[in-house]
């Protein structure tokens, strides 16, 4: 591998395609080596297909380098962190970004140790100025914004081995953007192959099974949908909101004044006072819309919301509004749903 790259993406294929947040990584990839003065390229495990390989030349990258190994690298997170390691020394990379995903957290501090890289994660923005590139993060539930600098970066990403000491940075997927911008110039997205070193001996941590979120469990900073109860719900409505989440799949939240009641826990509190969320539906029952909830809601992908006052300060910031009292609706929408779902059960 002949070609230099400052800055080397990892990008990963769900079932050979990028999903949002590998499209959203390559954006960003695109950016940072914009801000640093320096060539960029992508990486990924196995070869891209046709509509991937499309994906990476619309987000404008110059160089893929596609990892082979055997039927089992997908299991073996230190293989595939060695590997990315080898492909970044190859093309002389001094900053390695990820998206903070599960396997993004997994490989950023074996690529760091590996390294002897600084790492920062779940960063949200960063900036470059006189004393270097200035990362940002939120943290405290969001109420603090954490800074750190990488100095190197005022020497210049591209600059020797070892006169640069190397970055491994994975961004919050709440900063990603999968929208490709107007004007965005096509990469040629040159393919490369390198295969991938496995410990013959098998030794090293092993991805033994998957299991797939619970919208019940999962963290709603991390849910994709979510139901959220204000204080237009009583105890029965949001009691059926429960039960309407759990047939659909949904993620229950709630608001300020619901916590108070006790009826859920601190971690299910939605707001800049609470968690921030960026789901691809959030569905606000019942909640009139102060600035404190809306200011945590607001890169929702689509909100809906339904209150009975139609001045509520809620209806502004959503995509779809229904002006109707949540404790007549809720339950008959349940009903439907529980119908459609014995329906289902029947036919099978």
């Amino acid at each position: 591998m002949t070609r230099h790259a400052g800055v080397l993406v990892f990008a990963e294929l769900s079932a050979g395609e990028l999903d949002d947040a590998g499209k959203g990584i390559l954006a960003e990839g695109r950016r940072l080596a914009t801000t640093l003065g320096t060539s960029w390229a992508a990486g990924c495990f196995a070869a891209a297909g046709g509509a991937a390989q499309e994906a990476f030349r619309r987000a404008g990258v110059p160089d893929l380098v596609e990892i082979d190994g055997p039927p089992g690298l997908a299991d073996l997170p230190e293989a595939q962190a060695e590997a990315l390691v080898d492909a970044a020394r190859a093309l002389g990379a001094k900053v390695i970004l990820l998206a903070h995903t599960d396997q993004g957290a997994s490989l950023a501090p074996v690529m760091a140790a590996r390294l002897s890289a600084a790492i920062f994660t779940e960063a949200v923005s960063y900036g470059r100025d006189f004393a270097g590139l200035t990362l940002r993060r939120q943290a405290l539930g969001a109420q603090v914004v954490e800074q750190r600098i990488w100095t190197d970066a005022a020497r210049d990403a591209s600059c020797g081995e070892g006169a640069v000491t190397p970055l491994v940075l994975t961004m919050s997927r709440r900063a990603l953007s999968a929208v490709v911008p107007p004007g965005t110039p096509r990469g040629e997205a040159r393919r490369t192959s390198r295969t991938a070193r496995v410990d013959a001996t098998g030794e090293g941590a092993r991805v033994t099974e998957r299991i797939p979120p619970d919208p019940q469990t999962v963290d709603v900073a991390e849910a994709q949908v979510i139901f959220t109860a204000g204080k237009g719900c009583d105890r029965g409505t949001f009691e059926a909101m429960c039960e309407l989440a759990r047939l659909v799949g949904a993620s229950v939240g709630v608001t300020r004044p619901v916590y108070d009641l006790g009826w859920t826990g601190f971690e299910r509190m939605i707001g800049q006072t609470g968690k921030t969320v960026v789901p691809r539906l959030y569905f606000a029952w019942g909640i009139s819309g102060s600035m404190h909830h809306v200011g945590g809601i607001t890169e929702s992908r689509r909100i809906v919301c339904m209150n009975l006052d139609p001045k509520a300060a809620i209806f502004p910031s959503a995509d779809e509004g229904f002006v109707a009292d949540v404790r007549e609706v809720l339950p008959r929408v349940l009903a439907h749903v529980h119908a459609a779902v014995d329906s289902r059960e029947v036919k099978r």
